[in-house]
Protein backbone atom coordinates (compact mmCIF):
# COMPACT_ATOMS: atom_id res chain seq x y z
CA UNK A 1 0.00 0.00 0.00
CA UNK A 2 2.73 2.22 0.81
CA UNK A 3 4.56 1.90 -2.20
CA UNK A 4 1.23 2.23 -4.20
CA UNK A 5 0.37 5.21 -2.50
CA UNK A 6 3.93 6.60 -3.19
CA UNK A 7 3.46 5.77 -7.21
CA UNK A 8 0.02 7.56 -7.11
CA UNK A 9 1.80 11.01 -5.49
CA UNK A 10 4.75 10.42 -7.80
CA UNK A 11 1.92 10.39 -11.16
CA UNK A 12 -0.15 13.85 -9.63
CA UNK A 13 3.29 15.78 -8.83
CA UNK A 14 4.54 15.13 -12.52
CA UNK A 15 1.03 16.13 -14.38
CA UNK A 16 0.72 19.33 -12.01
CA UNK A 17 4.00 20.10 -12.87
CA UNK A 18 3.42 19.53 -16.49
CA UNK A 19 0.48 21.18 -16.02
CA UNK A 20 2.28 24.22 -14.99
CA UNK A 21 5.14 24.10 -17.83
CA UNK A 22 2.82 24.14 -20.17
CA UNK A 23 -0.57 26.72 -19.43
CA UNK A 24 -3.68 27.05 -21.42
CA UNK A 25 -3.27 30.14 -23.92
CA UNK A 26 -4.77 32.92 -22.78
CA UNK A 27 -7.68 35.22 -24.15
CA UNK A 28 -6.39 38.35 -25.37
CA UNK A 29 -8.33 41.96 -24.89
CA UNK A 30 -8.31 44.83 -26.60
CA UNK A 31 -10.50 48.35 -27.04
CA UNK A 32 -11.12 51.59 -28.03
CA UNK A 33 -13.84 54.56 -27.57
CA UNK A 34 -14.42 57.59 -29.50
CA UNK A 35 -16.26 60.33 -29.39
CA UNK A 36 -17.09 63.95 -30.77
CA UNK A 37 -18.57 67.65 -30.99
CA UNK A 38 -19.05 69.12 -34.16
CA UNK A 39 -20.83 72.63 -35.59
CA UNK A 40 -21.56 73.21 -39.11
CA UNK A 41 -21.79 76.21 -40.16
CA UNK A 42 -25.37 75.70 -42.49
CA UNK A 43 -26.29 75.11 -38.47
CA UNK A 44 -28.44 72.25 -39.84
CA UNK A 45 -28.45 68.93 -38.77
CA UNK A 46 -27.57 65.66 -41.10
CA UNK A 47 -26.00 67.85 -43.28
CA UNK A 48 -23.57 66.24 -43.97
CA UNK A 49 -24.18 62.88 -46.09
CA UNK A 50 -20.79 60.67 -44.91
CA UNK A 51 -21.20 58.29 -41.92
CA UNK A 52 -20.90 58.48 -38.41
CA UNK A 53 -21.16 62.36 -37.82
CA UNK A 54 -24.53 63.63 -38.81
CA UNK A 55 -24.89 65.52 -35.40
CA UNK A 56 -24.30 69.36 -35.01
CA UNK A 57 -23.84 71.33 -32.24
CA UNK A 58 -24.11 68.32 -29.85
CA UNK A 59 -21.41 66.10 -27.44
CA UNK A 60 -21.62 63.15 -29.35
CA UNK A 61 -20.62 59.48 -28.36
CA UNK A 62 -19.23 57.32 -31.01
CA UNK A 63 -18.41 53.94 -29.92
CA UNK A 64 -16.83 51.98 -27.09
CA UNK A 65 -15.46 48.64 -28.83
CA UNK A 66 -14.17 45.53 -27.13
CA UNK A 67 -12.32 42.98 -29.07
CA UNK A 68 -11.23 39.70 -27.80
CA UNK A 69 -9.36 37.01 -29.35
CA UNK A 70 -8.28 33.28 -28.46
CA UNK A 71 -6.23 30.73 -30.74
CA UNK A 72 -5.18 27.25 -29.41
CA UNK A 73 -2.93 25.34 -31.77
CA UNK A 74 -4.33 26.19 -35.60
CA UNK A 75 -8.04 27.56 -34.46
CA UNK A 76 -8.42 30.63 -33.09
CA UNK A 77 -11.63 33.23 -32.78
CA UNK A 78 -12.31 36.62 -33.11
CA UNK A 79 -15.14 38.39 -31.15
CA UNK A 80 -15.53 42.24 -31.52
CA UNK A 81 -18.55 43.79 -30.07
CA UNK A 82 -19.51 47.39 -30.79
CA UNK A 83 -21.54 49.72 -28.41
CA UNK A 84 -23.07 52.70 -29.40
CA UNK A 85 -24.25 55.05 -32.78
CA UNK A 86 -21.35 53.96 -34.55
CA UNK A 87 -21.44 50.54 -33.99
CA UNK A 88 -25.30 50.98 -35.11
CA UNK A 89 -25.18 52.64 -38.26
CA UNK A 90 -21.75 50.23 -39.03
CA UNK A 91 -25.04 47.09 -38.84
CA UNK A 92 -27.45 49.00 -40.10
CA UNK A 93 -29.29 45.79 -41.35
CA UNK A 94 -29.50 44.04 -37.94
CA UNK A 95 -32.19 45.24 -35.50
CA UNK A 96 -31.90 48.75 -34.04
CA UNK A 97 -29.56 48.71 -31.21
CA UNK A 98 -26.60 50.36 -29.47
CA UNK A 99 -24.83 47.21 -28.72
CA UNK A 100 -23.96 45.04 -31.80
CA UNK A 101 -21.82 42.78 -33.01
CA UNK A 102 -19.62 43.63 -35.58
CA UNK A 103 -17.09 40.73 -36.18
CA UNK A 104 -17.44 37.54 -34.98
CA UNK A 105 -15.26 34.91 -37.09
CA UNK A 106 -12.97 31.47 -36.75
CA UNK A 107 -9.62 30.96 -38.27
CA UNK A 108 -7.67 27.72 -39.04
CA UNK A 109 -4.09 28.21 -40.37
CA UNK A 110 -3.52 24.75 -42.23
CA UNK A 111 0.07 25.79 -42.51
CA UNK A 112 1.92 29.28 -42.37
CA UNK A 113 1.06 30.50 -45.40
CA UNK A 114 -2.35 29.04 -46.11
CA UNK A 115 -6.00 30.04 -43.98
CA UNK A 116 -9.91 29.98 -43.72
CA UNK A 117 -11.56 32.24 -41.96
CA UNK A 118 -15.88 31.80 -41.48
CA UNK A 119 -18.12 34.14 -40.00
CA UNK A 120 -18.73 38.12 -39.77
CA UNK A 121 -15.77 40.17 -40.76
CA UNK A 122 -14.75 43.61 -41.64
CA UNK A 123 -14.92 43.91 -45.50
CA UNK A 124 -11.23 44.32 -47.62
CA UNK A 125 -13.03 47.47 -49.66
CA UNK A 126 -11.36 50.33 -49.34
CA UNK A 127 -9.08 52.55 -47.13
CA UNK A 128 -10.31 53.25 -43.87
CA UNK A 129 -11.70 51.66 -41.16
CA UNK A 130 -14.63 51.43 -38.86
CA UNK A 131 -13.02 52.26 -35.68
CA UNK A 132 -12.35 55.91 -35.51
CA UNK A 133 -8.58 55.21 -33.63
CA UNK A 134 -7.37 53.81 -37.08
CA UNK A 135 -7.83 56.50 -39.19
CA UNK A 136 -5.86 59.90 -39.08
CA UNK A 137 -9.26 61.90 -40.28
CA UNK A 138 -12.54 61.35 -37.89
CA UNK A 139 -15.28 62.03 -40.90
CA UNK A 140 -15.47 59.31 -42.92
CA UNK A 141 -15.14 59.53 -46.88
CA UNK A 142 -17.75 58.80 -49.37
CA UNK A 143 -16.19 55.42 -50.68
CA UNK A 144 -16.23 54.33 -47.11
CA UNK A 145 -19.80 55.08 -46.32
CA UNK A 146 -21.01 53.87 -49.67
CA UNK A 147 -19.77 50.80 -48.89
CA UNK A 148 -19.61 47.70 -48.29
CA UNK A 149 -19.10 47.72 -44.76
CA UNK A 150 -18.42 44.13 -44.07
CA UNK A 151 -19.45 40.58 -45.52
CA UNK A 152 -20.43 37.13 -43.34
CA UNK A 153 -19.44 34.42 -45.18
CA UNK A 154 -16.07 32.15 -45.47
CA UNK A 155 -13.13 32.76 -47.14
CA UNK A 156 -9.99 31.66 -47.78
CA UNK A 157 -6.39 33.28 -47.49
CA UNK A 158 -2.70 32.52 -49.45
CA UNK A 159 0.50 34.23 -48.20
CA UNK A 160 3.79 33.63 -50.30
CA UNK A 161 6.30 36.28 -49.08
CA UNK A 162 4.94 39.78 -49.87
CA UNK A 163 2.28 38.84 -52.01
CA UNK A 164 -1.37 37.41 -50.75
CA UNK A 165 -4.16 35.77 -52.13
CA UNK A 166 -8.15 35.78 -50.62
CA UNK A 167 -11.34 34.65 -51.80
CA UNK A 168 -14.59 34.32 -50.45
CA UNK A 169 -18.02 33.55 -50.79
CA UNK A 170 -20.74 35.41 -48.13
CA UNK A 171 -24.17 36.07 -47.57
CA UNK A 172 -25.61 39.69 -49.33
CA UNK A 173 -23.16 42.49 -48.88
CA UNK A 174 -23.96 44.14 -45.24
CA UNK A 175 -26.04 41.12 -44.33
CA UNK A 176 -24.99 38.74 -41.55
CA UNK A 177 -28.12 36.22 -41.90
CA UNK A 178 -30.12 35.33 -45.51
CA UNK A 179 -32.70 35.19 -43.50
CA UNK A 180 -32.81 39.02 -42.89
CA UNK A 181 -31.67 39.93 -46.38
CA UNK A 182 -34.38 37.76 -47.97
CA UNK A 183 -32.27 36.43 -50.30
CA UNK A 184 -29.87 33.67 -50.82
CA UNK A 185 -27.58 35.27 -53.67
CA UNK A 186 -24.27 35.16 -52.55
CA UNK A 187 -21.39 37.53 -53.25
CA UNK A 188 -18.16 36.91 -53.93
CA UNK A 189 -14.91 38.61 -52.90
CA UNK A 190 -11.50 38.24 -53.41
CA UNK A 191 -8.17 40.37 -53.23
CA UNK A 192 -4.72 40.49 -54.21
CA UNK A 193 -2.19 42.19 -51.77
CA UNK A 194 1.37 42.97 -51.50
CA UNK A 195 3.32 44.46 -48.73
CA UNK A 196 6.61 45.78 -49.18
CA UNK A 197 9.47 47.92 -47.19
CA UNK A 198 8.01 50.93 -47.26
CA UNK A 199 4.44 50.57 -48.69
CA UNK A 200 1.35 47.95 -49.58
CA UNK A 201 -0.80 47.62 -52.46
CA UNK A 202 -4.31 45.84 -52.75
CA UNK A 203 -6.63 45.09 -55.46
CA UNK A 204 -10.05 44.25 -54.27
CA UNK A 205 -13.36 43.33 -56.03
CA UNK A 206 -16.34 41.77 -54.75
CA UNK A 207 -19.59 41.12 -56.68
CA UNK A 208 -23.40 40.40 -55.86
CA UNK A 209 -26.54 41.22 -54.48
CA UNK A 210 -25.92 44.12 -52.42
CA UNK A 211 -29.28 45.15 -51.53
CA UNK A 212 -32.14 42.73 -52.42
CA UNK A 213 -35.09 44.66 -51.63
CA UNK A 214 -34.56 47.17 -54.26
CA UNK A 215 -32.97 44.10 -56.86
CA UNK A 216 -29.81 45.33 -57.58
CA UNK A 217 -26.61 43.94 -57.91
CA UNK A 218 -23.20 45.28 -57.80
CA UNK A 219 -19.83 45.11 -58.98
CA UNK A 220 -16.98 46.75 -57.11
CA UNK A 221 -13.10 47.05 -58.10
CA UNK A 222 -11.16 48.43 -55.79
CA UNK A 223 -7.74 49.64 -55.44
CA UNK A 224 -5.66 50.62 -52.08
CA UNK A 225 -1.84 51.76 -51.90
CA UNK A 226 0.08 53.34 -49.54
CA UNK A 227 3.70 54.60 -49.81
CA UNK A 228 6.35 56.10 -46.42
CA UNK A 229 8.34 58.85 -48.53
CA UNK A 230 10.34 59.58 -45.67
CA UNK A 231 10.06 58.74 -41.29
CA UNK A 232 7.93 61.95 -41.13
CA UNK A 233 5.69 61.96 -44.58
CA UNK A 234 3.95 59.12 -45.90
CA UNK A 235 0.95 59.19 -48.91
CA UNK A 236 -2.15 56.63 -49.52
CA UNK A 237 -4.40 56.43 -52.55
CA UNK A 238 -8.14 54.38 -52.76
CA UNK A 239 -9.34 54.35 -55.44
CA UNK A 240 -13.12 52.39 -56.37
CA UNK A 241 -15.92 51.90 -58.83
CA UNK A 242 -19.28 49.84 -58.51
CA UNK A 243 -20.76 48.85 -61.69
CA UNK A 244 -25.08 48.52 -60.66
CA UNK A 245 -27.16 46.84 -62.56
CA UNK A 246 -31.12 45.90 -61.51
CA UNK A 247 -32.29 42.58 -61.78
CA UNK A 248 -35.29 43.53 -64.10
CA UNK A 249 -34.95 47.07 -65.51
CA UNK A 250 -31.35 47.65 -67.30
CA UNK A 251 -32.28 51.42 -68.05
CA UNK A 252 -31.81 51.53 -64.22
CA UNK A 253 -28.14 50.46 -64.51
CA UNK A 254 -25.21 52.47 -63.56
CA UNK A 255 -22.22 52.88 -62.13
CA UNK A 256 -20.24 55.58 -59.22
CA UNK A 257 -16.80 56.05 -58.38
CA UNK A 258 -14.50 57.74 -56.05
CA UNK A 259 -10.73 58.72 -55.97
CA UNK A 260 -9.38 59.81 -52.83
CA UNK A 261 -5.57 61.04 -51.35
CA UNK A 262 -4.64 60.59 -48.49
CA UNK A 263 -0.80 62.63 -46.93
CA UNK A 264 0.24 62.61 -43.34
CA UNK A 265 3.16 64.52 -42.18
CA UNK A 266 4.27 63.69 -38.52
CA UNK A 267 5.04 67.66 -37.35
CA UNK A 268 6.85 65.76 -34.01
CA UNK A 269 6.33 62.85 -32.58
CA UNK A 270 2.86 62.97 -30.93
CA UNK A 271 1.72 65.71 -33.47
CA UNK A 272 0.62 64.29 -36.81
CA UNK A 273 -1.59 66.87 -39.82
CA UNK A 274 -3.78 64.64 -42.23
CA UNK A 275 -5.33 65.72 -45.19
CA UNK A 276 -7.80 64.14 -47.52
CA UNK A 277 -8.48 65.10 -50.89
CA UNK A 278 -11.85 63.08 -52.58
CA UNK A 279 -13.35 63.04 -56.11
CA UNK A 280 -16.82 61.15 -55.85
CA UNK A 281 -18.89 60.82 -58.97
CA UNK A 282 -22.31 59.38 -58.71
CA UNK A 283 -23.70 61.57 -61.57
CA UNK A 284 -26.15 57.78 -61.93
CA UNK A 285 -27.55 58.72 -58.58
CA UNK A 286 -26.90 54.81 -57.77
CA UNK A 287 -24.61 55.73 -54.01
CA UNK A 288 -26.13 55.13 -51.00
CA UNK A 289 -26.56 59.44 -50.96
CA UNK A 290 -28.08 59.11 -54.83
CA UNK A 291 -26.03 62.71 -55.37
CA UNK A 292 -27.12 62.89 -59.11
CA UNK A 293 -23.57 64.68 -59.65
CA UNK A 294 -20.26 65.34 -58.34
CA UNK A 295 -18.41 65.86 -54.95
CA UNK A 296 -15.16 67.38 -54.60
CA UNK A 297 -14.03 66.92 -50.70
CA UNK A 298 -11.44 68.63 -48.74
CA UNK A 299 -10.48 67.67 -45.38
CA UNK A 300 -7.59 69.00 -42.92
CA UNK A 301 -7.31 67.21 -39.05
CA UNK A 302 -4.40 67.39 -36.44
CA UNK A 303 -3.74 64.53 -34.55
CA UNK A 304 -2.07 65.39 -31.23
CA UNK A 305 -1.00 62.43 -29.05
CA UNK A 306 -0.86 61.95 -25.16
CA UNK A 307 -0.12 58.30 -24.27
CA UNK A 308 -3.08 56.12 -25.54
CA UNK A 309 -4.87 59.31 -25.76
CA UNK A 310 -5.83 61.30 -29.52
CA UNK A 311 -7.07 64.64 -29.85
CA UNK A 312 -8.54 65.52 -33.30
CA UNK A 313 -9.76 69.14 -34.44
CA UNK A 314 -11.13 68.97 -37.74
CA UNK A 315 -12.12 70.87 -40.62
CA UNK A 316 -14.16 69.53 -43.63
CA UNK A 317 -14.81 71.88 -46.73
CA UNK A 318 -17.46 70.01 -49.73
CA UNK A 319 -18.47 71.37 -52.66
CA UNK A 320 -21.02 69.70 -55.18
CA UNK A 321 -21.66 69.91 -58.51
CA UNK A 322 -25.47 69.95 -57.64
CA UNK A 323 -27.29 71.31 -54.68
CA UNK A 324 -27.36 67.85 -52.10
CA UNK A 325 -26.89 70.43 -49.14
CA UNK A 326 -28.96 72.70 -47.29
CA UNK A 327 -27.81 76.14 -45.97
CA UNK A 328 -28.82 77.77 -43.13
CA UNK A 329 -32.50 78.10 -44.08
CA UNK A 330 -32.37 74.41 -45.09
CA UNK A 331 -32.41 75.48 -48.55
CA UNK A 332 -30.59 73.27 -51.56
CA UNK A 333 -26.96 74.57 -51.86
CA UNK A 334 -23.81 73.05 -53.54
CA UNK A 335 -21.81 73.09 -50.96
CA UNK A 336 -21.81 72.14 -47.05
CA UNK A 337 -18.62 73.18 -44.38
CA UNK A 338 -18.18 72.17 -40.93
CA UNK A 339 -15.35 72.13 -37.95
CA UNK A 340 -15.51 69.15 -34.77
CA UNK A 341 -13.23 68.13 -32.22
CA UNK A 342 -12.83 64.46 -31.43
CA UNK A 343 -11.23 62.36 -28.92
CA UNK A 344 -10.43 58.85 -29.46
CA UNK A 345 -8.53 56.19 -26.83
CA UNK A 346 -7.63 52.80 -27.36
CA UNK A 347 -6.43 50.28 -24.81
Amino acid sequence: MKKAGLILALMLTTTLTFAQETPAPATTFAGSADMYYKYDFSNQQGNGLTSFTGAHNSFQLGMASIEASHKMGKASVFVDLGFGSRASEFTYNDAANTFMIKQLNFTYEFSDKFKVTAGSFGTHIGYELLDAVDNKNYSMSYAFTNGPFFNTGIKAQYTAGKVSFMAGVSNPTDFKSALDAGSTQKTFIGQIGYVGGTGSAYFNVTSGSVNPVSDKNVTQYDIVASKKITDAFSLGFNGTYASVADDFDSSLDGEWFSLVGYASYAVKENVTLAYRLEYFDDKDALSANAIGGNILGNTLSLNYKSGNLTFIPEIRIDSSSVDTFSDSDALPTGSNAYILLATTYTF
